[in-house]
């Protein structure tokens, strides 16, 4: 059976409305794509959180919405640098975490932010940041973390 949701008084009263109706209409018209879209969502959310991708355990978002200086940051110092140097906080925290997504900042290689996240990464790694997590700020030499 297709449903056909195409009455204009059904759409435009919400995106969260619209999108609903456009899953229905998918459900209907496609089941067993449906049906297998349902099985990767089960699966995925029966994996355990520590045997799915290692992401960090927060967004750089929801960490400065709720601290007050980044020094409780796990990576504080590789997290102020990318901050202070104007990228977006969730792509910041992402890459303070040691996980190379240049791709989140700008597909373009020539980006001047992609380029300077790229130097300001490649120097805490040489520095060997993500080695070890740091116990204090006395072990990280700022001498060499890139401005």
């Amino acid at each position: 059976m297709t449903l056909d949701y195409k009455n204009p008084n059904d759409w435009g009263k919400s995106p969260l409305t619209d999108r609903a109706l456009r899953l229905e209409q998918f459900k209907a018209e496609n089941p067993e794509e449906w049906a297998a879209r349902i099985s990767a969502d089960i699966e995925a959310l029966s994996t355990p959180i520590f045997e799915s991708e290692d992401y960090p355990p927060f967004t750089g978002t929801e960490f400065l919405a709720t601290h007050e200086t980044i020094d409780d940051h796990p990576y504080s110092a590789a997290f102020g640098q990318f901050l202070g140097n104007g990228i977006d906080p969730d792509i910041a925290n992402t890459l303070a975490f040691g996980e190379n997504r240049f791709d989140l900042i700008s597909d373009d290689f020539d980006d001047p932010i992609r380029q300077l996240a790229t130097r300001i990464y490649s120097r805490f790694e040489e520095m060997g940041y993500w080695d070890k997590l740091p116990q204090s700020s006395s072990n990280i030499d700022y001498d060499y973390i890139p401005y």
